[in-house]
């Protein structure tokens, strides 16, 4: 397939937006014109890639900007159209919906799990950028919102799942690098021309190199916090901010959990679930089939998939997740990874009386890491029957609460070797139970 081709043929096609978007953006434009916020509008415009698109399609042609090679920051834009050819485009915009006849329930879902990852790493390089002490991060973050918008038009137009990852069967059938499509479909469109400098080829420089992390961190989230492949990049992108890694990866964390908060479309809780589960293999396809990172269920099964983590990939030797049970007021093992079939944890049951250590732990969110010093000073303190039955290892302890309210507490250490906890693998432990907290009940 010819590239320039395929870019003429989709610059020729108005594209629809997200449905939530559109109710947002329908609702704005129905006030009277002193009511109308170009500040809100520039958000909404950042919430959603096609919406963004289609304003920048607007000024792709000006050549003011092609002058100066520049990205127009989102609300100047606006304020430059004015508020009546504002109105008057956006009124005619359509929704992005799932029908038997136009788009597979399926594709929709995967549009909007790209575009999701696409605000993700908007969020990311700005938090990046920002750490670094870069004060111009607009045009960063809108170039991530429209990295993955060729692919995302590609599986629109097929109306299929691709065979391949996304990015790569779209280099494949065009036989050009993936910056090589973005610049033809930022020429096509038009889009402004400044987007060249940050998307298609060219010569590396820290922003770019910032960007392309970004992206590539947030597209590729499925493949695991705990594979090095996936952590270098946010290694490496810490080495560029001059920041911590935890600090970088904790960016992360912050945009996944940010979009997943505030979702134009059941995708965009996609990376959240992504990030938090950690699945490989054949569990992406059936994560994405699930339509939103809530209740009971989708708790239950996080709880499993992290017990699988913590054992797996953080290789703790024993792993134990107590349910607290609200009619006992009481903990009651429910997962376990790495207990013998006779000990009795396996049916001990952690009273929280007033005094206990459980019962003061339990009575707020909080993680406890207790080095074999620390372990000995606890037995002389509490009399609690757990610490008769786990042993004298170092350990780690942290509760999982929703809102107000105790779920249960996690324990894990490695009874066998005695083999320490260090601060690194207790800081993952601690992040992945923080995930858990900020999932909905």
């Amino acid at each position: 397939m010819d590239l320039n081709n395929w870019t003429q043929t989709i610059a020729e096609k108005r594209w629809p937006i997200l449905p939530d978007t559109l109710n947002e953006l329908r609702d704005v434009c129905a006030r009277h014109s002193d009511l109308i916020n170009f500040t809100y509008l520039a958000n909404l415009c950042l919430s959603d890639p096609f919406l963004l698109l289609d304003l920048f399609r607007v000024v792709g042609n000006s050549r003011a900007l092609q002058r100066n090679e520049s990205i127009p920051a989102v609300e100047q834009t606006l304020l430059l159209m004015g508020l009546e050819s504002v109105v008057t485009r956006f009124s005619r915009v359509e929704a992005l919906e799932p029908s038997l006849d136009k788009l597979d329930e399926d594709v929709y879902e995967a549009v909007g799990d790209w575009l999701g990852r696409s605000r993700v790493a908007a969020l990311l390089v700005k938090e990046w950028l920002s750490i670094m002490g870069d004060v111009k991060v607009e045009d960063c973050f809108v170039a991530a919102l429209l990295y993955n918008l060729p692919g995302c038009i590609y599986m629109i137009q097929r109306n299929r799942l691709p065979d391949r990852p996304l990015l790569q069967e779209l280099s494949e059938v065009f036989d050009a690098d993936y910056a090589q499509v973005l610049a033809a479909f930022i020429k096509a469109m038009p889009l402004p021309p400044g987007l060249q400098n940050l998307l298609g080829p060219g010569a590396p420089n820290k922003r770019r190199q910032l960007l392309k992390l970004a992206m590539a961190t947030a597209n590729s989230l499925e493949h695991g916090t705990g594979r090095s492949t996936w952590m270098v990049g946010v290694d490496t992108a810490a080495k560029l901010i001059n920041c911590t890694p935890e600090m970088a990866y904790q960016a992360v964390v912050h945009a996944v959990l940010n979009v997943a908060k505030h979702p134009h479309v059941a995708g965009y809780t996609f990376p959240a679930r992504s990030l938090l589960i950690l699945p490989s293999d054949g569990k992406v396809a059936a994560m994405r089939k699930t339509a939103a990172l809530s209740g009971p269920d989708q708790l239950e099964n996080a709880i499993r998939e992290s017990i699988r983590f913590l054992s797996n990939d953080l290789k703790f030797e024993r792993v134990l997740y107590y349910h607290y049970e609200h009619d006992g007021h009481l903990l009651k093992l429910r997962y376990q990874v790495g207990v013998a079939a006779d000990s009795p944890l396996r049916k001990l049951k952690v009273e929280l009386e007033p005094g206990s250590f459980f019962g003061v732990f339990t009575s707020k969110p909080q993680s406890f890491h207790a080095p074999a010093s620390v372990r000995q000073q606890l037995t002389r303190r509490y009399d609690d029957e757990f610490f008769q039955h786990v042993g004298d290892q170092e350990f780690a302890l942290m509760t999982l609460f929703g809102g107000h309210k105790l779920s249960g507490v996690f324990y894990v250490d490695n009874a066998a070797s005695g083999r320490a906890i260090d601060d690194k693998t207790y800081h993952r432990f601690k992040d992945l139970v923080t995930r858990l907290t900020l999932m909905p009940r």
